[in-house]
Order: structure tokens, then C-alpha cells, then sequence
């Protein structure tokens, strides 16, 4: 492993990128945080784009040099939907039974009460096939999208529409997810000794 200056951007490479963005990758920047506003309910677009810009350029958020731009700010953007420094404590998310509720802080002990071992195991390997999954498709803003739509539940013409691709692009984009999730099904299934 390289040493970190290696391994990330600057703060000043990054604000200079951000400032570089060509038309698409801005409008494609709009649209993703149209999409991760639009299925929490919160924040604004504009209020993502903003606090990941200053995330950033404070350098709390750093690029990493093996991403892409966009896909990197898209990532910020995606996280600050449940970081609680952003989201005040009566709008914060959790998963329940495989969905999202907004839960008040009274709230958050019953929610922790709910969650069983073997739950907890499911979603630790939900989670970790997920984020395998963002990681391998950082720089592919169209799979990046295929995924949070999924994850949000659209389907047919609602997940169509938030990529922004047509019918063809989207199975294409189902067939190259459904290939990886293979794989890793694969990979787990050797790792447990199941294969």
C-alpha cells in the first residue's frame, strides 16, 4: 500500500477538477444528486452538491487517484444521506425489513431491539456485496445509478428514466450487474466452503 499522497488528490486537484467539469459531467453530477434527494426525501439537491463541495475542498473527503471525478463526488453525495452531522437526528434513515424508514431519535432503541443476530449477518453480507459492487464500478456513472435505483427499489420505466438510458442500454446494464453479482455470489460461495 502507497503512501497516502500516492494514493489520493490533493484538495486543490480536487476543487480544480470540480471547477474543470465539462457541461455532461455537471449535468450528470445534477441528475445523480436529483436521484439521491429525490428517494431519501432529504436533502436538496443543491444542499448535496454544496456540502460535498466543502467536504471536499476542506479535504475531509479525500479523491482517490484510481477514481474518476465524478463518480468520487457522486460517492460523497450518496454518503451524506445518513452521515449524522448533515442529516439531523429526527430525519435519519434505517433499514427495516429490507426498506428505509425515517425513525425519531425515541425511536432508535426499538430499532436496535429489532435486529436479530441472524439479521444482522444478512445485512453485513447485503452490505458488503453492495459496497463491492460501488467500489467495482466507481468510474461507470451509469452502473453507479443502475445501483442506487435498484437499491431503491424502481423498476421498469422509474429506473430507466433515473439513469437516463433507453430501454436496450438498461438490460445491457442488468446483464453486466447481474455477471458481477455472480461472481461475488460465487467468491462467497467458495470463501464459506458452499461451492
Amino acid at each position: 500500500m502507497g503512501q497516502p499522497d500516492e494514493e489520493y488528490y490533493g484538495a486543490e486537484d480536487a476543487i480544480a477538477a470540480f471547477d474543470a467539469l465539462s457541461d455532461k459531467d455537471r449535468n450528470n453530477l445534477g441528475r445523480i444528486a436529483r436521484f439521491i434527494a429525490g428517494t431519501s426525501g432529504f436533502p436538496s439537491p443543491d444542499d448535496l452538491i454544496n456540502e460535498a463541495y466543502v467536504r471536499i475542498a476542506e479535504g475531509k473527503r479525500r479523491w482517490p487517484r484510481a477514481h474518476g471525478f465524478v463518480p468520487f463526488v457522486a460517492g460523497v453525495m450518496k454518503s451524506l444521506r445518513s452521515d449524522s452531522a448533515f442529516v439531523t437526528d429526527e430525519r435519519k434513515v434505517v433499514r427495516l425489513d429490507q426498506g428505509f424508514a425515517i425513525v425519531t431519535s425515541e425511536d432508535l432503541q426499538i430499532v436496535a431491539a429489532n435486529d436479530d443476530d441472524g439479521g444482522l449477518a444478512r445485512k453485513a453480507i447485503i452490505e458488503d456485496a453492495i459496497s463491492k459492487l460501488e467500489e467495482h464500478f466507481a468510474d461507470d456513472e451509469e452502473m453507479l445509478l443502475l445501483l442506487m435505483g435498484i437499491q431503491e427499489g424502481l423498476i421498469g420505466k422509474d429506473l430507466q428514466e433515473a439513469v437516463g438510458v433507453d430501454e436496450k442500454r438498461l438490460e445491457a446494464l442488468r446483464t453486466r450487474l447481474k455477471r458481477k453479482i455472480d461472481n461475488l455470489a460465487d467468491d462467497y460461495r467458495a470463501k464459506e466452503g458452499l461451492a
